[in-house]
């Protein structure tokens, strides 16, 4: 569970950012190159309250070891 930094009510998980230019979605790459070493996929909570975004990365590989 999320809570909101402005006004802290609990966030709605479970939104992904999607950008046409990369079919659908984003990623989180450590490197500049064409095919970068993938992180993690770049997900947002949304505050129902107040609108806030937050954005965070989902199944983080490099923080888990992998």
């Amino acid at each position: 569970m999320r809570k909101c930094l402005r006004c802290e009510t609990e966030m709605q998980e479970g939104y992904a950012l999607y950008d046409e230019s990369f079919h659908g979605r984003v990623l989180v790459g450590k490197e500049k190159k064409l095919f970068p070493k993938i992180q993690g996929k770049l997900r947002c909570a949304v505050c129902p309250q107040c609108g806030h975004v937050e954005l965070y990365v989902e199944d983080l590989k490099e923080a888990k070891g992998g």
